[in-house]
């Protein structure tokens, strides 16, 4: 009798295993995306030959072909650099709030390294709100910025900097689950 109850509950283990649905998802997409962007932020001496700047960058994000629900929605991305001006060298790191026309949002991380024209790094989207709640991917984020207005803040020692460029994703892969 105990191998039979065994055996039964071994069945309906595996029929409740079997039955189970996979995630089934609402968008997958491989897309190329730029956008043209601003920036404004502060630049602040923290040694010799050392900047570290705090900027919030904005912009439009076109998605190539127009395709798929991240095309044409706005971005703000705050973020920090540290640049070393003796190497001519960059890093930064920052977040990207994607929001499309309904007001539903994706959120994202990105860092990345470069010279003072340029820095590129991993991109990471972690969550989003609406129609992308529970979105996720990655991809690669290209930056490019040129300074167009720099003014100094009289007795700081800091440096409010304008800048505009263009921000690039070669790739991003996404993949939103069905709401269902």
């Amino acid at each position: 009798m105990k191998q039979s109850c065994w055996f039964l509950l071994l069945v309906f283990l595996g029929v409740g295993l079997l039955s189970q649905d996979e995630e089934v998802f609402a968008e997958q997409k491989e897309i190329k995306a730029m956008s043209p962007w601003e920036g404004d932020g502060f630049a602040f001496p923290i040694g010799d030959d050392k900047v570290y700047m705090v900027a919030v960058y904005t912009g439009i994000m076109f998605v190539e072909d127009n395709q798929g629900a991240l095309h044409a929605a706005s971005l703000v991305c705050p973020g920090t650099v540290q640049a070393d001006l003796k190497t001519m060298t960059k890093s930064g790191k920052g977040h990207c709030i994607i929001t499309n026309v309904d007001g539903d949002r994706v959120y994202t991380e990105f860092s990345c390294t470069g010279d003072m024209e340029g820095c590129r790094g991993p991109f990471t989207i972690t969550s989003g709100t609406g129609k992308f709640t529970g979105i996720t991917g990655e991809g690669e984020m290209i930056s490019q910025m040129q300074s167009r207005q720099i003014l100094v803040v009289e007795g700081f020692e800091s440096a409010r900097q304008h800048g505009e460029g263009i921000a690039t994703w070669p790739r991003i892969t996404y993949s939103i689950p069905d709401q269902r």
